[in-house]
Formats: structure tokens, C-alpha cells, sequence
């Protein structure tokens, strides 16, 4: 059964290069060794003649077959494209300038009803009584003074010399006097 199948797919292979080939023979697309083979086939093979006479026929038919008419005019159709073209960056710009208004609005109302707490930082306002000053120094020397005198006390950490020659060398050494 096995070698039923076998032949009978490569009959079926045979069969279908046979219409390529016969079909590529009436499109004029076949060299010239290929046109002797089909010729030969056409004087000797009935099944090819048969399918030679089925394919002009259908050729036949779709060439005859008639174009239904259009319905508009080709002008009319190109002109009504380029005008969904054109009109298409002109949407966007109105819908992007309506939303642009809206936002512009929204944010608006927002900052103008009472008792809304928005999400958007507030600016400090400044306090109605004057700066306290001391009569001696302007506002340049404030600075000045604040880089002198830190407001925070910074610790001194005594200084370790690596040296192992001196025995203590975070104490001060003691006073010598001339006797």
C-alpha cells in the first residue's frame, strides 16, 4: 500500500509541473528547451491536450469577461482622497487646541475656587513686619559676620602624630625655665 502512495504523490507531482510549465507556455514565460518539451507533449500526450484546451478556454473567458463600470469617475475618487488628507492635520489641530483650552481652564477653575487645596507648590509670602536689623551692619556685613561666627560649635579633635618617638603627644610639653 505504502508504494501505491508513493507513486500516486509523484504522479501528482509530475502532473502539477506538467500545468506550470503548460501554463507558463500560454503566458509566453518559458525558454526555449522548455517549449520543445511542451510541444512535444501537445502532439503526443491526449491528457495534456485536454488540459491545453481547458486553460485556453478559461483564458478565453476571463479575457472576454466584462469590467463593471465604476460607479464615480477616477478625478472624482483621487479628488475626495486628498481631501480626507488635507483634512485630517487640520482635526489634530483643533482637537489639540481644544485640549490645550480645556487644560488652561481646568487649571484656572481650580486655582480660583474657594477652599481647594491644590497639588501645585504654594510661593511664601513675606511676613509684613521688618527684618530685624542691628543698627551697626548692613546687609553685606550680615554674611560676613555669619561666615565668621558659626551658628553650630564645632569641636577640636587633637592632632596625633604617627611618630612613636614622641611618648605623649597629645599633652603639651612642659614649660621649661631658665634657672
Amino acid at each position: 500500500m505504502n508504494g501505491q502512495n508513493s507513486s500516486s504523490s509523484s504522479s501528482n507531482l509530475i502532473q502539477r509541473d506538467r500545468f506550470e510549465l503548460l501554463s507558463a507556455y500560454l503566458d509566453g514565460e518559458v525558454t526555449a528547451a522548455e517549449r520543445k518539451q511542451v510541444d512535444g507533449w501537445l502532439a503526443s500526450d491526449p491528457t495534456v491536450q485536454r488540459l491545453h484546451s481547458r486553460l485556453l478556454k478559461l483564458r478565453h473567458g476571463l479575457q472576454n469577461m466584462p469590467v463593471p463600470a465604476s460607479s464615480q469617475a477616477t478625478e472624482q475618487t483621487v479628488s475626495e482622497v486628498f481631501t480626507r488628507l488635507e483634512r485630517k492635520p487640520k482635526l489634530s489641530l483643533i482637537w489639540g487646541g481644544a485640549a490645550i483650552a480645556a487644560l488652561f481652564v481646568g487649571a484656572l477653575v481650580s486655582n480660583l475656587l474657594p477652599g481647594s487645596q491644590t497639588s501645585m507648590p504654594q510661593i511664601a509670602k513675606g511676613s509684613q513686619q521688618p527684618a530685624i536689623e542691628s543698627p551697626q551692619t548692613n546687609v553685606n556685613e550680615v554674611l560676613l559676620v555669619a561666615l565668621d561666627k558659626p551658628l553650630v560649635e564645632i569641636p577640636k579633635t587633637p592632632v596625633v602624630v604617627p611618630n612613636s618617638t614622641f611618648k605623649n603627644a597629645t599633652t603639651p610639653a612642659p614649660e621649661t625655665t631658665a634657672r
